[in-house]
């Protein structure tokens, strides 16, 4: 069987004919390296086993898409004219050469070691070619592969037990009754995403292809009212309701006509909202950092922050928005955290147990009790719904646009978070990478970006907004990205001393490998 791949990219056009297997993706260790900055290093995998040809996701961070369905879990086949979309614009039409019986079967799984997954030793695997030799499949004889797993499983099983008890006997932090404390190694997962890096904080395509993931969806009923806003200026719009959030949701969502999702028939992507901002973002992150900006670790430092108005509180529905952040707090106890140290309970005699004290005590005119758990989780939800000063009248100017278009208010999917915070949300992504240290800033935790989610706006309503952050990046006053895969949104950052970065980081070749930043004219340092 002839197979033949029809690769159209955001930048070339090839065509690859399927021998054994082929991979792509946008690094060179992939067969076929692709341009296109959304795709990951390896992306999805084609292969023959049994002459049928297979498709496999390769754990990517956007997705292998088969004929308009996201590809989850084992391999699926493929027949001749299938259309496979992948990256941020890389299209894909499956041409055989031999015909196709019409009594073929619906796709079914089919087992296979992926290049990111982690497979039990026990479990039988038709693998693909190059892995188990024929004579092995007709034996019925153990492959060396397998035969190989399972000895390095009971190795690293020995030794994590080793390691377990080694560490359990370094570990003489403080303790005694209401304080906990973990190493660092134990408190961070071992995959976890850097917002502002993923695989290589220093390689523009991770940086878009592995930005963050989103919160749980806000339940409306499960918010507390705000009703006793402060006399402060900045306070004043902070009284509101559960059922006004509920209301903005329910308008957000309600159905009208045309195409909605990732990448809808007709989106017109400017091209202000492409990698460029990844580079400013990144160079102005680095200001901040050399400028001595303190992150927040934890909601300690958020409380810090929120008391000396250095942030400032959102309220969680206005007219023309409605924030859908704080889904995933939680009502346990406040801790610490610091990538040395790892976590501590914040209790009285704490160093962060006073500010955490004085806020809920008065919370903008609220009180507050931290031996409720219910309380706790409304504090986070507060100190999540914080913005750097200058983030607010532009929030207000894009939500006012689309507002006065479409008579419906913008859903906004972050703000501010704690690193600890961060760490949390990305415990279960599979598509994230170690956090690399105190050294990096995402994004969310410098008060200056945020996100609005897209996937329930129709491709007019995506349209307009992305024209409106393309006027908004021209003028100055943000850098804007479009995100695909599950966390589908509008990444916008903005300048926390109002001043764009003068100066941007790029590596070789990026000028070839990207035409548009040329055309932007934007300068090298």
């Amino acid at each position: 069987m002839k197979v033949t791949l029809e690769i159209e990219g955001p930048y070339e056009t090839r065509s690859v004919q399927v021998v054994d297997e082929v991979s792509i993706g946008r690094a060179d260790s992939a067969t076929v390296a692709i341009d296109d900055a959304g795709l990951s290093r390896i992306n999805t995998t084609f292969f023959i086993d049994d002459g049928e040809l297979w498709v496999a996701d390769e754990n990517s961070t956007n997705g292998t898409i088969l004929n308009g369905g996201r590809i989850e879990g084992r391999p699926r086949i493929l027949r001749d004219g299938d259309h496979i979309e992948i990256g941020s614009g890389t299209s894909i039409i499956v041409r055989m050469g031999d015909a196709v019986s019409p009594n073929v079967q619906e796709p079914v799984d089919k087992p296979r070691v992926s290049q990111s997954s982690v497979v039990s030793a026990s479990t039988p695997l038709p693998v693909p070619p190059g892995q188990q030799s024929p004579a092995d499949a007709k034996s019925g004889g153990v492959p060396v592969v397998v035969a190989a797993a399972a000895i390095m499983t009971v190795l690293i099983l020995l030794f994590g037990g080793i390691a377990f008890v080694v560490v359990s006997q370094m570990d003489n932090g403080p303790k005694g009754p209401g304080r906990t404390r973990t190493t660092a190694s134990a408190s961070i997962p071992v995959r976890v995403i850097d917002p502002l890096g993923g695989e290589d904080e220093e390689d523009l395509d991770d940086l878009i292809a592995s930005w963050e993931v989103a919160e749980d969806e806000i339940v409306a009923s499960d918010v507390a009212d705000i009703t006793a806003a402060s006399a402060e200026e900045e306070d004043a719009d902070l009284n509101v309701s559960a059922a006004t959030l509920a209301e903005a949701q329910r308008k957000a969502f309600e159905p009208r006509p045309g195409e909605k999702g990732i990448r809808p028939a007709g989106l017109q992507v400017p091209k202000e909202l492409y990698g460029d901002g990844v580079i400013k973002q990144k160079a102005k992150l680095r200001e901040m950092n050399n400028t001595g900006y303190q992150q927040p670790m934890d909601f300690g430092d958020l409380a810090a922050k929120r008391i000396s108005r250095e942030l400032i509180e959102m309220p969680m529905a206005a007219a023309s928005f409605y924030l859908d952040v704080g889904g995933s707090a939680q009502d346990k106890p406040f801790s610490s955290f610091s990538f040395r140290d790892g976590t501590a309970e914040i209790i009285p005699g704490h160093p962060k147990y006073d500010t955490i004290k004085q806020l809920a005590d008065n919370f903008a005119g609220q009180r507050y009790d931290l031996n409720l758990p219910e309380h706790r989780k409304q504090i986070r939800r507060r100190l999540l719904r914080m913005f750097q000063p200058r983030a607010k009248p532009i929030l207000k100017e894009l939500a006012d646009a689309y507002h006065g278009r479409f008579g419906r208010p913008l859903r906004v999917t972050s703000l501010t978070r704690s690193m600890d915070y961060q760490i949390l949300l990305n415990q279960g992504n599979a598509n994230s990478f170690k956090v690399r240290g105190e050294g990096a800033l995402p994004p969310h935790t410098s008060g200056c970006a945020f996100d609005l989610a897209r996937k329930h706006m129709p491709v007019d309503e995506q349209n307009f907004v992305m024209a409106k952050l393309a006027e908004m990046e021209r003028d100055g006053k943000l850098d804007a990205l479009v995100e695909y895969g599950v966390n589908a949104c509008f990444h916008i950052f903005i300048y926390h001393d109002g001043n764009p970065p003068r100066q941007f980081a790029f590596v070789p070749g990026e000028y070839e490998r990207f035409p548009f930043l040329a055309e932007m004219r934007i300068p090298r340092d």
